[in-house]
């Protein structure tokens, strides 16, 4: 299983859901196939699944993904206990764990799940029930359903290959830099009825 097959899947579920991606590949699929206002590309890491965090925490009628790489989360662990402890319930925390920094060029520097890290234990650990590592596309899927439709926190760590490396468009500009995918959510939630209802008129 590489990450292009779980991002089509996640793609196809997505549906105007509030995205923020860490830096790497994953940003180009997600721009291709379902791009959106409501998505910040490109996130420093360990920031990525803090931000989705905050966003969930102030916008609990929505539901949040947040899109991970295993070196990314594991450079900010602490987060999975907060979420464990506001039991954030529309937040889902989607991480690919393929070993490797692949982002960085050769992919030679290796994370820490190469030598026995399982992320999916360090959210049980914190106190993420709805946590589960996924290894094939069928499995995948199946989670993501199950995340979009039940309660979480959810934590899905899904184990990929370096398959997509040869396949992934980064070469293609992502539909806006990174400063401005931050504004342009901003613009887009706060047109958001449900986010900021207006205030009673005066009597």
């Amino acid at each position: 299983m590489n990450r292009l097959e779980v991002l089509e899947a996640l793609a196809a579920l997505r549906r105007g859901v509030p995205l923020v991606i860490g830096p790497g590949l994953a940003n180009y699929p997600i721009a291709a196939l379902a791009d959106d206002p409501l998505t910040i590309y490109n996130m420093d890491m360990p920031y990525v699944t803090p931000t989705a965090l905050g966003i969930a925490l102030g916008w609990p009628a929505r539901r949040v993904v947040a899109v991970e790489g295993d070196g990314s989360l594991l450079a900010g662990p602490g987060v999975l206990a907060t979420i464990a402890r506001y039991q954030v319930r529309n937040l889902i925390v989607l991480v690919f764990d393929n070993g490797a920094y692949l982002t960085t060029g050769s992919g030679r520097a290796t994370t820490a799940t190469s030598h026995g890290t399982d992320v999916e234990g360090l959210g049980r650990a914190a106190g993420l029930v709805q946590a589960c590592t996924v290894a094939d596309l069928p499995a995948a899927r199946a989670a993501l359903q199950r995340a979009f439709a039940e309660p979480g926190p959810w934590l899905i760590v899904a184990k990929v290959d370096t398959s997509d490396r040869d396949r992934a468009p980064r070469d293609a500009p992502l539909p806006v830099a990174v400063y401005e995918a931050g504004l342009r959510f901003r613009r887009a939630a706060l047109a958001q009825p449900a986010l900021f209802p207006a205030a009673p008129a005066a009597p």
